[in-house]
């Protein structure tokens, strides 16, 4: 989204997310890491917002979904696209618990707030890996 990656009107167009949920397109997402930062809660911010985190400048606000498209994009649809679904990304009996609980509510919160989110607990497998509730 930043205008140094190919100029404020190809940022306006680029990754139009809205246009393919329209469309019927199952979008999956994810990180481009080691290139960028692995990062859900920003990533799910950036597909809300389309504002630059540089300049701050939205690009492209017709392209803006809204929270449940973009947690699905990094759930459900991913898990699709790896021929996974059957076994992983949603919760589901039978399926592997991988999650992370936030300390806040996504429902409620300002888009720009969810990166800030402090993580404090982390399942994988199943099996908690993570936990700063300290329960």
């Amino acid at each position: 989204m930043e205008e140094e990656s190919g100029g404020a009107e190809r940022a306006a167009y680029a990754w139009p997310y809205r246009d393919a949920v329209d469309a019927g397109v199952r979008v999956a997402s994810g990180s481009d890491a080691p290139v960028t930062y692995p990062d859900r809660r920003q990533g799910i911010a950036i597909m809300m917002l389309r504002e630059s985190k540089a300049t701050g400048r939205v690009s492209g606000p017709e392209q803006r979904i809204g929270l449940a498209e973009a947690l699905r994009m990094y759930t459900i649809d991913a898990a699709w696209q790896d021929f996974a679904d059957d076994w992983k990304g949603s919760l589901e009996p039978g399926k592997v618990a991988d999650l992370c609980v936030l300390d806040g509510d996504l429902l409620t919160a300002d888009p720009r707030d969810i990166p800030e989110l402090p993580v404090v607990l982390t399942v994988v497998d199943g099996q908690v890996v993570c936990n700063a509730l300290g329960d």
